[in-house]
């Protein structure tokens, strides 16, 4: 994607393959995919966010980058430490599948899928493991995840000190019948369809109507080469503090810093006048004295 527009756009095709959907997952309100557009250095995650796309739809995405540069303690509250994860570049999102990923072997002894960087050795679990314990592991740590209200959230993730972003914008039609019928007159198209029907399972992908049913795409591009950017600036800091202080008390009292300090030296001679009889300039006359001595 070296070019802006629809010159330089990418061009996806994604097979849901209804007919092979389980007995459990066919009748569900929503098929399709959740795509998440995300930075290279990281590996993404759809559970903090992501697009729900369905088959039969033709989908054009508007990206535009942004970087988000943030301070660290204690003009504000990111950590510069957090750099890498399992999931590549530290973000919010990795945070969160690597929390969910130690919750699971803590619990099961295995993971559902293995990270990319599997720094921590994990295994993934085998049907009867993930049966017998990883998808009730799995429900648990959700029900707790999504919990807004408790006290000690499960998963305790820092802000990162600097992140990319892409700001979507998605607009789709229908997959039109012209553009299916020509995508099946393509015989690399329709051998491909062939090789994922299975007709012991009563799957079969022959017709321009099951492209219809099954594909999605997506065209990405960039409209602009601009980079949004934002910045954490810390806007009030100790010296507007004492700035502030000073006008206070200038306008009430008819006091500045300076009056206040003499304020707290008045004090502090009265003190030392009444309770040690000590009387201002004494002890530099003594000194003056036994030098004449």
């Amino acid at each position: 994607m070296g070019l802006m527009g629809d010159y330089g756009a990418l061009t996806l095709r994604f097979w849901a393959d209804i007919q092979d959907y389980s007995e459990s997952t066919k009748d569900l309100a929503t098929h399709g995919f959740l795509v998440a557009f995300h930075d290279n250095s990281t590996f993404g995650s759809t559970l903090s966010s992501g697009y729900l796309m369905s088959p039969g739809t033709y989908y054009k995405v508007d990206l535009r980058l942004r970087k988000e540069i943030r301070k660290p303690p204690p003009g504000g509250n990111c950590n510069a430490s957090l750099t890498d994860t399992n999931y590549g570049a530290y973000t919010e999102g990795s945070c969160i599948m690597e929390c969910k990923d130690k919750w699971l072997f803590e619990r099961c002894g295995c993971v559902n899928v293995v990270p990319p960087i599997n720094r921590d050795n994990y295994t993934s679990c085998t049907l009867s493991q993930w049966a017998n314990c990883g998808l009730a592991a799995y429900l648990d740590w959700y029900q707790r995840y999504t919990e807004t209200n408790t006290a000690n959230p499960i998963c305790t993730c820092s802000m990162p000190c600097e992140e990319t972003n892409y700001e979507a914008k998605v607009s789709s039609s229908d997959i039109s019948d012209p553009y299916a019928e020509k995508l099946f007159e393509n015989a690399n198209v329709r051998n491909w369809m062939s090789g994922i029907s299975d007709p012991y399972l009563n799957i079969s992908y022959d017709s321009p109507e099951d492209i219809r049913k099954n594909m999605m795409v997506v065209e990405v591009l960039f409209s602009s080469a601009q980079v949004s950017e934002i910045r954490e600036v810390v806007t009030y800091t100790a010296n507007n503090l004492l700035g502030d202080i000073g006008g206070v008390l200038g306008l009430f009292l008819g006091a500045s810093l300076f009056t206040i300090l003499e304020f707290f030296q008045f004090i502090i001679i009265s003190i030392a006048k009444h309770c040690c009889n000590w009387v201002p300039g004494s002890g530099k006359k003594k000194y003056e004295s036994a030098e004449m001595s």
